[in-house]
């Protein structure tokens, strides 16, 4: 059965924004819309590893393109996050990939259902599903994450 999901990006944790944004730019190699923080405390749900993180996560993020494909740029700032974890322990590079999905919730129980846990899950204020989840593939296909997020 072919999946319907849609590729929506590719996630890199970084050290430093300023540097990353700056070496893409050099190098004409993507085009980037004004960088945005991400925190914990402003989302409905925030759940690392199936727990409201204390102190809340921030996290430094600038979306761009590189031809047809999306890029995130994440550098972790305060908390306990699966992006500083994946620094800690990969390094920088690609530690997700985002896709698209019609029904966020089917989709995670059919993940979790082949043991695959959620590690973040989200929800954004004034919505009562979950907007996006992190899963983790991490043992079987090359240390990546799934990021899955609720289309509209």
């Amino acid at each position: 059965m072919e999946s319907t999901w849609k590729l929506r990006h590719v996630g890199i944790p970084v050290r430093d924004l300023d540097k990353s944004l700056k070496d893409y730019r050099s190098l004409d190699l993507a085009s980037f819309q004004p960088e945005f923080l991400i925190d914990s405390s402003k989302f409905a749900e925030y759940k690392v590893y199936g727990k409201t993180p204390d102190p809340v996560v921030k996290t430094r993020a600038a979306l761009g393109k590189m031809g047809p494909l999306g890029i995130e740029l994440l550098q972790p700032l305060e908390g306990e996050t699966v992006h500083k974890e994946l620094l800690e322990s990969t390094g920088e590079g690609i530690g997700h990939i985002a896709y698209a999905v019609d029904d966020l919730e089917a989709e995670t129980a059919k993940l979790v259902e082949k043991g695959f846990p959620v590690i973040l899950s989200i929800r954004v204020q004034g919505q009562t599903r979950r907007s996006a989840v992190y899963i983790d593939t991490r043992n079987k296909f090359s240390n990546l994450i799934i990021e899955l997020i609720q289309a509209n």
